[in-house]
């Protein structure tokens, strides 16, 4: 049985999204050995130099003046963006009474994403959920491989319950929510037999199409919630991105505020009593962050994200003024488009599937399980795609396709329609299907589907190793067959900027610098190399319940519980 606040049925149908591996590090400083360098090492020397440059994204800019300011502010608690760390962080302070300011750069919240995890949840007994803390803290840290900060994730985990019930049933007069388990909206992807949290969504009701009524939702959802901040005493600055941080003492002191530019090219400063949380989220579309991180997801990559403020201006400005850089490796958030009505693309959920995956020169690149236990949207296996010419995989199938999707009516009625629609190429002979498909290298196509029938017929694929199972499946070889096209996107990047279980912000000395909060995307330890599926919703779970403990410790009620 599912919560249903809006009296509307929860989830079902095809294409729900959650939100890599081999991320690149922080530039390093080489050490200069004591004494003169040979001749021999000049070229060395060379290369050394610009590996460790400054970058222009990494220079302060200068100070900003007082005669640049035409407005200046006070508050308790100041907030800078406004998405799905901000928003909850804003509505809570304005809800706990706090004089609280929002300033951030787009013109209106960013709802990017649609499903909110929540452990630990009051409705738990309820559903027969078990939270399992230190089995969680487990999985965790051995699918993060490093990357997971324990502390911050597992603080964040078990208070997410009543903090996310607490956002929701607080907003729900204003934009009505649903929640249910999380293996009730799995789709059986994974074929989760026991829910381990609950999700929530908060879908559009003049929408009719499942997705789209819950990815829709979303940000009018949270443009509903700032305007019920607004009317309890929050002040809100759309369009007005964060520029620098104000810190006392040469940088070295408490944080007591920050610089928004306005939209008349002046500046307005806000000084913050209280606590500044940097919520601006992260850096995958800036590529010169990009070219120095993660130059996997540079270039023609298109984003999913359509507000453009992804720039890493928090991380940029917490540098700035003395913040610990994170080392990374950072998260590649990747994913395959979200085309719920399959007008351009088929299910991306089937991105995983086992068949023959090959690339526009028809090359096979790739061991085709690598991810069938992952998540579809955010999948280690994007990260194969994105590495071939023009980010795309190219999936072949023949008339057996609906034995990989386990004889399964509605996905063989939804292929079929997609072959209708022309969204998946068919042909009655591989010459043609090639031609159709446009593969630059029609005979090396050719020879690849050939090859792979022959590991196929011999029972072991003796190069990638996909495991025998599948093969028989797989094959090639009954007309007519197919093609999916996998395009990949840039999503988002987790991480840049250290912090306690408090949400402080830490220098390169592992202390918190006073004043300077940051939740949500900007923050590190969240994720490993890539989204961890494990845990549904758990992007959003980070973004809300960070933001708002975040301003819990500003207010000095960290120990006291999110109470309606």
């Amino acid at each position: 049985m599912l919560e249903n606040v809006s009296r509307r049925s929860f989830l079902t149908g095809a294409g729900m999204l959650a939100a890599g591996s081999a991320a690149a590090g922080l530039m390093g400083c080489s050490s200069t050995a004591h004494g003169a360098k040979k001749s021999s090492d000049a070229q060395d020397d060379s290369a050394d130099a610009a590996t460790t440059a400054e970058q222009p994204w990494q220079k302060a800019p200068s100070p900003i003046s007082p005669d640049q300011v035409s407005e200046e502010i006070d508050c308790e608690v100041l907030i800078l963006g406004l998405g799905s760390t901000g928003v909850p962080a804003t509505v809570y302070a304005a809800a706990s009474g706090a004089d609280v300011v929002a300033l951030t750069a787009t013109g209106t919240p960013e709802g990017e994403g649609a499903y909110i995890g929540a452990y630990n949840s009051p409705l738990n007994e309820k559903y027969g959920i078990e939270y399992d803390a230190a089995a969680l803290r487990a999985s965790y840290a051995y699918w993060g491989q490093g990357s997971n900060n324990g502390d911050v994730t597992g603080t964040i985990w078990d208070r997410s319950g009543k903090a996310v019930h607490w956002f929701a049933e607080y907003c729900k007069d204003v934009w009505p929510y649903e929640c249910g388990p999380d293996n009730e909206i799995d789709e059986g992807i994974h074929k989760r037999t026991t829910a381990t949290h609950m999700v929530y969504v908060f879908p559009d009701p003049n929408e009719t199409q499942e997705q789209y009524r819950v990815y829709r939702g979303f940000p009018k959802f949270l443009k509903a919630a700032v305007d019920k901040a607004e009317s309890k005493g929050a002040r809100v600055y759309y369009s007005t991105p964060a520029q620098q941080l104000i810190r006392e003492n040469d940088n070295t002191g408490r944080v007591t505020g920050a610089y928004g530019l306005k939209e008349d090219g002046s500046y307005i400063k806000v000084n913050a009593s209280k606590g500044v949380l940097l919520a601006t989220g992260d850096f995958h579309q800036n590529d010169a962050m990009l070219q120095d991180w993660l130059p996997c997801m540079t270039g023609d990559l298109t984003s999913r994200n359509p507000y453009g403020a992804a720039q890493g201006d928090g991380q940029k400005m917490a540098w700035w003024i003395g913040a610990g850089k994170d080392t990374g490796p950072f998260d590649i958030g990747l994913c395959w488009p979200h085309d719920f009505e399959f007008v351009e693309n088929s299910p991306s959920r089937w991105g995983t599937k086992p068949w023959l995956r090959v690339n526009i020169a028809g090359e096979r690149y790739t061991n085709e399980t690598l991810a069938t236990h992952e998540w579809y949207s955010t999948s280690p296996m994007c990260l194969a795609d994105v590495k071939q010419p023009g980010h795309t995989g190219y999936q072949i199938c023949d008339s057996k396709f609906g034995q990989i999707l386990d004889g399964d009516e509605s996905e063989i009625a939804i292929f079929n329609d997609c072959v209708s629609r022309g969204v998946i190429y068919s042909a009655n002979t591989l010459e043609e299907l090639a031609d159709k498909v446009g593969f630059t290298n029609k005979k090396r196509f050719l020879e690849t589907v050939a090859r792979y029938n022959e590991v196929c017929a011999g029972g072991s694929d003796i190069d990638f190793g996909i495991p025998a199972e599948f093969l028989s499946k797989t094959s090639v070889t009954e007309p007519p067959f197919y093609c999916m096209h996998r395009e990949v996107l840039k999503q988002w990047t987790d991480g840049g900027v250290n912090t306690n279980r408090y949400g402080q912000v830490l220098d390169d000395d592992r202390e918190p610098i006073e004043g300077l909060y940051a939740a949500g995307n900007i923050r590190s330890g969240l994720c490993s190399t890539h989204y961890l599926w494990k845990s549904f919703g758990s992007n959003k779970l980070n973004a809300v319940t960070g933001g708002m403990l975040c301003v819990k410790h500003m207010l000095g009620t960290w120990d006291e519980d999110f109470e309606i």
